[in-house]
């Protein structure tokens, strides 16, 4: 059936493969691909870095007079403790009202002061307002990053304070029991197997292998999208192509219809494959350079992505059978439409034709994309038949598999039924081909086209 296929595979190969334009194409696109997600972590990491010992900006005050209703006798100096330019050195007052501490400003004659007035309503919830005294120094931008530095890091112990819990009490309240895990070793030593880092490490990394799973999702269904947009024209273009010439009588007495299709369609997807995956593998590489270069010249940054990344080895995921399974529902996947095209090419006599036929592939395509983006996209609660009719499949599968969230079983059920699908679109592109052919100048209904392939 298959009978000089690879010569019609090598020539459409390297039809594709020679122009100039591709070749720039790959390896430009390529270097960028390489540098830019390299250069974005090593921005992250610097910002990170640079964000770590950054300290609040002041709110302009050296004293601030607090006019407490809820209680007369807390004590606001511990907002000592907030971690900012000047906030150490804030003196804090207790006044009756607002009026006086306004009243004690003036009489000052201070103008780096203010009034806070802490409130507390009938739900029990406490609010701070900022009272600037006329021709005081302090602009409201100013005085307001007094809020920021409560929201970033002493809100609760603002609200405890303002309701008048002691200090004393404040350090009960805070308290807990510790509990720990050691191996024999590390009990001995007084090692312990859980660490603040190691914690705090995993707590980020499953925030962000929420995302990352949309993300792996999200990512092979646009570039199966892609992919397929971008050389399903082609494949179609290819195979209508020798319908114009004198060179098809001949070629099918030479060649079965389904190698002539195959081989178009092969020829078309392994000059895209290699360059898709050479650019995967750019990708990647700039992935690790930029975990590499952010350790070395930023090591204790700790930005959440950069731990994640590091942290990918050990969560089991990218194990070798499904990712070898995903990578093969991913190939058979792209032709799987791509025998869509072919046939879109079969039927198609002229180049027009061939432009208006195109639709066929690219409205199924579109349809099973959204139908992914609505009920798809997160692999941990895609229903089951997403994931075995074969159009879906081949945009869920590959991320599915990767990610785990599918047995074994499951991924290869639809791994067949997407390889299956994609063998029988190639033969049956082929034999509607040459009823096509054999019949040029005739207008075949499906019905008669059904007739002349199985010779009834």
């Amino acid at each position: 059936m298959f009978k000089n296929f690879g010569k019609v595979f090598k020539f459409t190969f390297h039809n594709q493969v020679a122009p100039t334009g591709y070749k720039l194409l790959t390896f430009i696109l390529g270097i960028i691909l390489f540098l830019l997600p390299a250069g974005i972590l090593v921005l992250v990491s610097y910002n990170a870095n640079k964000d770590k010992d950054k300290k609040l900006e002041s709110c302009g005050a050296d004293k601030i007079y607090v006019a407490d209703t809820i209680t007369q006798d807390a004590d606001f100096s511990l907002l000592k403790t907030i971690n900012g330019d000047g906030y150490d050195k804030i003196e804090y007052v207790t006044v009756p009202s607002v009026e006086d501490g306004l009243q004690k400003i003036k009489d000052a004659g201070e103008t780096k002061s203010f009034v806070l007035a802490v409130t507390q309503d009938d739900q029990g919830t406490v609010s701070a307002e900022i009272v600037l005294p006329d021709g005081t120094d302090i602009k409201p931008d100013v005085a307001k990053h007094f809020y920021d530095a409560i929201n970033n890091q002493t809100e609760m112990m603002f609200v405890v304070t303002a309701k008048g819990i002691s200090l004393a009490d404040m350090a009960e309240l805070t308290k807990t029991s510790d509990t720990d895990i050691f191996n024999v070793s590390g009990f001995k030593k007084g090692e312990s197997l859980l660490n603040d880092k190691k914690i705090a490490n995993e707590q980020n990394n499953q925030q962000i292998l929420q995302v990352f799973n949309l993300v792996i999702t999200m990512l092979v269904c646009m570039i199966m999208y892609f992919v397929v947009m971008a050389y399903g024209a082609s494949i179609t273009k290819n195979i209508v192509m020798e319908k114009s010439s004198k060179l098809m009588d001949t070629m099918l007495i030479s060649l079965k219809p389904e190698a002539m299709i195959f081989g178009k369609l092969l020829g078309v997807l392994a000059a895209g494959l290699m360059q898709f995956f050479f650019w995967i593998a750019m990708l990647a590489g700039g992935v690790f350079a930029g975990v590499i270069l952010s350790d070395k010249f930023f090591p204790d940054a700790n930005a959440p992505v950069i731990v994640f990344l590091k942290s990918l080895g050990s969560m089991d995921l990218f194990r070798p059978v499904p990712v070898i399974l995903a990578i093969i529902v991913l190939i058979f996947g792209i032709l799987l439409y791509a025998s869509l095209a072919a046939f879109a090419g079969a039927i198609s006599s002229t180049q027009e034709q061939a432009a208006s036929n195109q639709g066929f592939f690219v409205m199924i395509l579109v349809i099973s994309y959204m139908v992914v983006m609505v009920k798809g996209l997160d692999p941990a609660t895609a229903p089951l038949w997403i994931n075995l009719c074969p159009f879906t499949a081949a945009l869920t599968l590959p991320a599915s598999l990767v990610l785990g969230s599918l047995s074994l079983g499951t991924g290869a059920a639809g791994v067949g039924l997407v390889v299956g699908l994609s063998l029988l679109l190639v033969y049956f592109a082929g034999q509607v081909y040459k009823a096509m052919a054999l019949y040029k100048g005739q207008n075949l209904s499906p019905k008669k086209i059904f007739k002349i392939m199985t010779n009834k």
